[in-house]
């Protein structure tokens, strides 16, 4: 078996100096200082997100055979789903203005969840393939001081008699973002055999969750631990499920709702009324179950007056009212395409990876609004965070060699 590892590179390089220290700063910022703000401001995330991978980008691009790597990125971008997939949601998105009845309302959001998921993208194309552990190390510290600050800002409250901390929108987003970055977190512990730490860590994160009393996040992260360990007995065949499932659900959800509505008079009044609005919209639209009704429209319209105040949110009814059976397919290829794209990285990476969509997926259909810009900058922190723990790791390296890699025989 052959792997590539990285020759050295001169410690006198002011270029490679300044890079390697631009990109530190920029992972610091998204995977330290992000998670850590969040606790107390909801609006640093969209401040140090794109600034880090501005960072991320220039530092990549400083390094030694950066032009080769990144044009050799962008030729495979071009056959990768989970490149082409994300791209083709946001021109479906950006068509869906012709007839959108909120245009001018939902074009700055558009532009600013373009602009997130492009410069995601374009730090993850510049990132070196073989990165140092130092820059995944960044990763567990992160996780650790936004556990520790989570609860140290929840005591604190009780203390003064004080139940919500602003609102308590603010640590539901907290919590929520912490949750999702704890996986690829326990993914640098865990594949240096620092099980036992990666464990500890976990606990410290569904403390900290537990105490916020945010049940969509500690209930999301229940989920993940369980599709880990499933993924870790039978890694390939547990993504091929859960790709088919969450696929099938994403694409049947109209008819689900249309199935359940005579039998949700005998459910919970709220799960009731969730089902037979939902029905109801179902049996009303029409041609609008393709095109959707556009991007940014369903959150606009309860406001407006077009849907009841119950109606439902969260992944399935947003992405079918704003982008139709469009959407909803390519979603739900991109979702099948993770999950089984997981299962080809290995046992242990997989698995982790595999824990780590499957809380996100459970927060996004839970009720969070996918269409908010905090759980998209969110998510590409998140991306990141997984690209970073899968280049420091020796044995997830790529099967071809790049600029200044040599290959060693591992005999």
């Amino acid at each position: 078996m052959s792997i590539y590892r990285t020759q050295p590179q001169p410690s006198d390089d002011p270029a490679t100096m300044s890079g390697e220290i631009l990109l530190r700063i920029g992972i610091a910022l998204f995977a330290v200082v992000a998670p850590c703000a969040a606790v107390v401001s909801r609006r640093s995330l969209f401040v140090l997100l794109p600034v880090a991978a501005l960072l991320m980008i220039i530092g990549s691009l400083l390094l030694p055979g950066a032009a080769n790597l990144v044009l050799r990125n962008s030729r495979a971008a071009l056959t990768r789903p989970l490149v082409i997939l994300p791209i083709l949601l946001l021109v479906w998105a950006g068509l869906s203005f012709v007839w959108t009845p909120f245009p001018a309302l939902a074009t700055e959001r558009y532009l600013r969840t373009a602009g997130t998921i492009l410069i995601t993208l374009v730090a993850l194309g510049c990132l070196p393939v073989r990165l140092k552990a130092a820059y995944s190390n960044i990763l567990p510290l992160g996780v650790l001081l936004a556990s520790l600050a989570t609860i140290a800002v929840m005591l604190l409250a009780q203390q003064s008699r004080q139940p919500e901390v602003d609102g308590g929108d603010t640590l539901l987003r907290a919590v929520a973002g912490l949750v999702t970055l704890l996986w690829p977190a326990m993914m640098v512990l865990a594949t240096r055999e620092r099980g036992a730490l990666a464990g500890l860590l976990g606990v410290c994160g569904a403390g900290a969750a537990l105490l916020a009393g945010t049940q969509v996040a500690l209930s999301a992260l229940l989920i993940g631990v369980a599709v880990f360990c499933a993924g870790f007995a039978a890694t390939a065949r547990v993504a091929k499920i859960l790709g088919a499932a969450i696929a099938a659900l994403l694409l049947g959800a109209p008819i689900i709702m249309l199935a359940l509505d005579p039998l949700a008079s005998r459910l919970e009044p709220n799960v009731f009324g969730l089902l037979h609005v939902w029905a109801e919209i179902v049996r009303s639209e029409g041609l609008k179950l393709i095109t959707g009704h556009g991007f940014d429209t369903a959150l606009r319209a309860i406001g407006a007056g077009l849907l009841p105040a119950d109606a439902p949110r969260g992944l399935l009814f947003e992405i079918w009212y704003e982008l139709g059976l469009v959407g909803a397919g390519a979603f739900a290829l991109l979702m099948w395409c993770a999950f089984t794209g997981a299962a080809r990285l290995g046992r242990v990476t997989g698995s982790f990876l595999m824990g780590g969509i499957a809380t996100v997926l459970t927060i996004s259909i839970a009720g969070v609004s996918v269409s908010q810009l905090w759980w998209t900058t969110q998510l590409a922190g998140v991306a990141l965070a997984f690209a970073v723990a899968m280049r420091t790791q020796a044995r997830e390296v790529a099967r071809t060699p790049t600029l200044n890699q040599r290959p060693v025989l591992k005999i």
